[in-house]
Formats: structure tokens, sequence, C-alpha cells
């Protein structure tokens, strides 16, 4: 089991995020969406994709995918809502990796899932996580009618040694294909939720 105390120094409340023990891995994961109340749980998984994300920024960008759910849906018959934050959770609630999503109409799929902010934090089975995630990604994607799923995935996970990070091949194993190269351009405006630029002016990598 990790405990994080304070993960950035931004004097937020101590707390349990992830068990890592096979005893406690055989109770096995459970995808399930982002609470209200586990918002703040989430944040140093986010901070291991994202350095220096401030706290409020995250809790903002969090607050507002969540208030986006609320009346979203059929109503009462099981259908997710069509942007969320989905985790990966063992039995005792402590979380080992989270996704955002929004369905968004695409000029050649139609109505898309697109995933962003993809992060697995485990140190014994990366795989089984990432497995677990994409796996509930496809669910939602199906039962949301959409004909395809776009992934963003950050940088780091971008390795051609599968070996030192094994996420990408848990994406080609489960029918994933590189489609396109993003490219981003940072522009002076106000922006709550972008990352804060180090003292060289470059920003934490996507």
């Amino acid at each position: 089991m990790i405990y994080v105390n304070d993960p950035c120094g931004l004097g937020l409340p101590s707390f349990s995020v992830l068990a890592i023990g096979r005893a406690e891995m055989d109770d096995g994961f459970i995808a399930k969406p982002l609470g209200r109340r586990q918002i703040d749980q989430a944040y140093p998984l986010v901070c291991a994709i994202v350095p220096g994300l401030g706290v409020d920024q995250w809790r903002a960008f969090a607050a507002a995918v969540l208030d986006s759910t609320t009346g979203s849906g059929d109503g009462g018959s099981g259908r997710p809502a069509d942007r969320g934050i989905m985790t990966v959770q063992n039995a005792q609630g402590y979380m080992h990796g989270l996704f955002s999503y929004a369905v968004e109409p695409h000029l050649i799929h139609g109505r898309t899932l697109c995933v962003d902010n993809f992060v697995v934090l485990d140190l014994f089975d990366v795989a089984g996580i990432a497995e677990t995630l994409l796996r509930a990604m496809e669910g939602l994607a199906r039962r949301l009618g959409c004909a395809a799923i776009h992934t963003t995935l950050p940088e780091r996970y971008v390795t051609r040694d599968s070996r030192r990070n094994p996420i990408p091949d848990c994406f080609r194993i489960e029918g994933h294909r590189q489609e396109t190269i993003r490219f981003c351009k940072h522009l002076t405006v106000v922006n709550d939720n972008a990352p804060e630029a180090a003292a060289d002016g470059r920003f934490g990598a996507e």
C-alpha cells in the first residue's frame, strides 16, 4: 500500500492512492466513474502525466467534467454520460489508473469516443491495469453508440522500448492502431487548466 502525504507540497490531506501488494490485487480491479469525493484522491495519478499541474487546476477540470454529466444519459437505464472520467480501482477503492473521455463527431468515423489523460500508476501490473482501462473504454464506446475510439497518449508513453513502458503494446493488442500525430502550440491566453511553464519556458510533455 502507498500512502501519499501532500504529494506536491500544497497543503493537501494525506490519503491512500493505490494498493500494490499481490494479496490486495487478488480482489480484482473495478472500472467505475470517478466520484466527486474522489477528485483529490485522483490528483497524484494525473500529476504522473502532467508534472506541475496545480491541484486547483485539476479540481476545476474534474468538476467541470462531472458537472457536464448531470442529467445526461437516459435516466435509470444505465446508459453512461457522453462525457466523464473513468477510473480503475481495487475492491478497497484504491485507484490504479484513469482516463477522461467525451463523445464527439468525427469527419470520417462519425460518433467517436475521444479519450485523454490516460494514466496507469502501478508498480507490478502496468499491463493489467492498462488492459482493464482499455476494456472499460471499449465498453463505454459501444454503450454510447460510437463507431471508433480516439486516444491521445502522453508523449512519455510513446517509446520504442516496450520493456520500459508496455502501454502502447496493450493498445495494439486490443486492436488500436496509430492513426494521426497531434501537434500542440501553447498560446499566451488565460487558461486555468494549462500547466505552468518551467524556468526555461518549456511546458510538461503531452
